[in-house]
């Protein structure tokens, strides 16, 4: 890319020079290098959030592939220096990249040169493991300044890091919102996430230091959190109280420009301190675009926010970038999910009644494997469907049903008191979707033990108060289930 070509030719340039015996002395004012406007850095930064996986295009969306070319493009144009960023949730949410537990997505970050990726809730969905080994695969580091594990720091990311570009040192900090409880409990034992005033000093003192210490002169925030009640492409002014979420502390000396994500909302915000925050929707709808000029001996600056919509950077006169196709074929060498036809589905089918029939395939898997010994009351638990929530009429792939159901939470046997399953099961306020051969709350005695059919994220939730007695040792997830239901013709003309 541009960078690295500029980089490499400035090297062999300058040993040509000391070869031919020609000296160079440093002038006392240098100009820096890169693109600027005489004293003047012209930056652009780019944030993408929650992609969650979307690489390949889709009848509803448009994949990474011309957003790739989009990317190198603006690259190639000397008139700017492009900083991207991730503001967590890239990996989770598609076949092509769940799969592989975010490798394919994590490569593809790496061709077209992020800087850092802001962890995200859903970057937790299958455990710390995955992301010690997916950070040494990462060419830029993930970044959480509030994780810690077990009292200490966490090892697959960093507070923060340090970017040069024109002369100019950025300093970009990520942190993970208030969202631990969205993780499965399996996963969260040992597990912090700094937020409130403990999270402001936080970043009040890495800001500080990456000041005084690092040099740097303009300072990003990247955080895996934001607003739920904005969604406009203009610019809104903001107060402390309208982002619970951000202390708007952080933006009198220490803040130049926010990113956000998580509620996948489109916003341009600006708070009382001048300080933007953007957050471009999410699953590849747009991008977050801040156009930053800085004045090299002054260090003032100018920032110029903006949405890219997907319209303009994945539109169809831009042509795919090859990379994306041999990256998927890497990890997808022998069977298209995209294109290999599990079956029909003869008419739309809502979320609601995919979570329903996922809930009875839950019972009636249980019932096949443990059935013979227990007295199996319910299948169910907290069933949602993902974008595009329902499934269309016509031919259905793998690929369709694991954006439908991308979650890889394993099917449990748990026992539940009487008095817990009428409360968080059977009685008509109860979140989850169920399903009982003709079991009801009147029918419940309160201090009976019973069985139910769940997943390890209902179950591990300890409000609900189940205890794991057994669980699958087969890896088959909600999908796979319904998968087989499509595949034996039961949705079928």
């Amino acid at each position: 890319m541009k960078k690295r070509l500029t980089e490499i030719f400035a090297s062999f340039f300058a040993l040509l020079f000391v070869g031919a015996g020609v000296v160079g002395c440093a002038p006392s004012d240098p100009t820096p290098s890169g693109p600027s406007s005489g004293n003047a850095a012209e930056l652009s930064f780019f944030a993408v959030n929650d992609l969650h996986g979307k690489f390949m295009d889709t009848d509803g969306q448009p994949g990474v592939d011309e957003f790739t070319t989009y990317l190198k493009d603006l690259y190639a144009d000397n008139a700017r220096e492009e900083i991207l960023l991730s503001s967590g949730d890239m990996w989770q949410g598609t076949v092509e990249s769940s799969t592989n537990k975010g490798k394919l997505m994590t490569e593809w970050m790496n061709e077209v040169g992020f800087v850092s990726m802001t962890l995200g809730n859903h970057e937790f969905d299958w455990g710390s493991d995955v992301l010690t080994p997916n950070s040494e695969l990462a060419e830029f580091p993930f970044l959480a300044i509030n994780v810690s594990y077990q009292g200490g720091s966490a090892g697959y990311c960093k507070p923060s890091v340090v970017v040069e570009k024109s002369g100019v040192k950025i300093g970009v900090i990520g942190a993970i919102g208030d969202c631990l409880s969205s993780i499965s409990g399996e996963f969260r034992t040992g597990l912090h996430f700094a937020t409130g005033g403990e999270l402001t000093a936080l970043v009040k003192k890495e800001s500080t230091r990456l000041r005084e210490e690092e040099g740097c002169d303009f300072i990003v925030y990247s955080i895996h959190d934001g607003g739920d009640d904005f969604s406009s492409s203009g610019v809104n002014d903001v107060k402390n109280s309208d982002m619970p979420y951000y202390d708007t502390a952080l933006s009198d000396g220490y803040i130049d420009l926010v990113f956000e994500g998580h509620t996948h909302q489109q916003y341009i915000l600006k708070d009382e301190y001048g300080v933007y925050h953007l957050q471009g929707g999410g699953e590849n709808k747009a991008i977050s675009r801040a156009d930053v000029t800085i004045d090299i001996q002054t260090g003032k600056y100018t920032v110029s926010p903006k949405l890219v919509k997907s319209s303009e950077y994945a539109k169809s006169s831009i042509k795919d970038d090859p990379f994306i196709q041999e990256v998927f074929e890497k990890y997808f060498p022998d069977e298209d999910p995209y294109t290999t036809v599990l079956g029909k589905n003869s008419s739309k089918w809502g979320s609601s009644d995919i979570a329903d029939k996922v809930a009875e395939l839950y019972y009636k898997k249980g019932m096949e494997v443990w059935g013979d010994e227990y007295e199996i009351a319910l299948g169910g638990g907290y069933l949602k469907t993902r974008s595009p929530y329902d499934l269309a009429r016509g031919n259905v792939t793998y690929a369709d049903l694991f954006s439908l159901l991308p979650f890889d939470n394993a099917i449990v046997l748990g026992s539940i008191k009487g008095k817990d399953l009428k409360s968080n099961f059977l009685s008509a306020k109860n979140n989850y979707h169920t399903y009982t051969s003709g079991l009801y709350a009147s029918d419940v005695d309160d201090n009976k033990t019973y069985y139910l059919i769940v997943d390890s994220y209902t179950s591990t939730y300890a409000p609900n108060r189940i205890t794991e007695v057994a669980r699958l040792t087969e890896n088959i997830y909600a999908r796979d289930l319904v998968a087989a239901y499509i595949a034996d013709g039961r949705r079928g003309d």
